[in-house]
């Protein structure tokens, strides 16, 4: 402990306070977090076809980049 500091003193617990009531929280009513089919087939769609342009991106860099390989 440094010069001058006295240590904090911990306060009790008054007894005369009643606890508080704590106000319990509302019930929501549940709500369905379903997605239709046809959102989900159009995902699965779209990332098949980003799969796709992806692996014909890759391919043409391959060939591009045995090109130029080649000329140098």
């Amino acid at each position: 402990m440094s010069k001058g500091k006295t240590p904090r003193k911990r306060k009790s617990p008054a007894s005369d306070e009643a606890p508080v009531p704590v106000p319990s929280p509302q019930r929501r009513p549940e709500v369905s977090e379903h997605r239709p089919p046809a959102l989900i087939d159009l995902v699965r769609a779209i990332r098949v076809a980003v799969g796709a342009v992806l692996d014909l991106a890759d391919r043409a860099a391959d060939v591009i980049s045995k090109r130029i390989e080649g000329r140098a």
